[in-house]
């Protein structure tokens, strides 16, 4: 004998509407918890990376301090780290670590070099916001030299 099954009467496997919604809003809290405990992380990787940056910013002005007798001046910012000076005809920076011979910090801005004095010095970047001062991800990260 054979069993009709008329389409009335077939039951439908699936998910209801309701156990769709219950499933997208777990997926969208854990991801809300998940960006906030990331995202500071992310923030603060790239005030590391930018302080790096400077420190060996800095690191190349001494060398060229050093080499040449003198801070180098703003208008010979940033190229003597790429092509070097008089008495050195190398960079004083390896290409590698700034990527088409520009020195920008995470946010894609260039670092600020500013002659002080003779003796005086600093390498700036202005964080996120990208403007003087701020607080918390968006305050200034600098290096400055101090020696008289």
């Amino acid at each position: 004998m054979r069993h009709s099954t008329s389409p009335s009467r077939r039951t439908e496997r699936g998910f209801s509407l309701i156990e769709i919604m219950i499933a997208v809003t777990i997926i969208v809290l854990m991801g809300g918890i998940v960006a906030v405990n990331v995202f500071p992380q992310l923030f603060g990787a790239q005030r590391d990376r930018a302080q790096l940056d400077i420190d060996n910013l800095a690191q190349a002005v001494r060398m060229f301090e050093l080499k040449e007798g003198r801070l180098p001046n703003e208008s010979e910012w940033p190229t003597f780290l790429f092509e070097g000076s008089k008495k050195q005809s190398e960079g004083y920076l390896e290409k590698d670590k700034f990527p088409d011979g520009e020195v920008k910090d995470p946010w894609d801005q260039p670092y600020i070099y500013r002659k002080i004095s003779s003796s005086k010095f600093d390498i700036i970047s202005y964080g996120k916001d990208q403007q003087p001062g701020g607080e918390d991800n968006d305050e200034d990260i600098a290096y400055i030299k101090t020696k008289e």
